[in-house]
């Protein structure tokens, strides 16, 4: 596994956000922003918008997802489950920071 190595040569600052999935319930989103799903308690389904299959994951699996991906994601038990998503934002370019703070750096 390479680990976020893929994600980290894109960006700056990272950004990871957790979640509880409650069983009997499903979480939608389209991703910002390419990022690294990861499981960390419990099995979990993930269905992915243009797969023809579903995934299911176990604790510490990691799924790297992709910008503007439609995922969604259940509880596959009778326990809640926490994933976590982690992204790196793209850091400020310098001729940006240039302009906007002329005495800068």
């Amino acid at each position: 596994m390479e680990g976020l190595s893929w994600l980290k040569k894109q960006s700056g600052a990272r950004v990871v956000v957790y979640v509880d999935i409650h069983p009997q319930r499903t979480v939608s989103w389209r991703v910002p922003r390419d990022a690294e799903l990861r499981i960390g308690e419990g099995r979990v389904w993930l269905t992915r918008h243009q797969e023809s299959y579903d995934y299911f994951l176990m604790p510490g699996d990691v799924v790297r997802l992709s910008r503007g991906e439609r995922v969604w994601i259940s509880a596959d038990g009778e326990h809640k489950v926490e994933v976590s998503l982690t992204s790196y934002r793209k850091p400020v370019q310098r001729w940006f920071t240039r302009w906007l703070i002329p005495n800068a750096i």
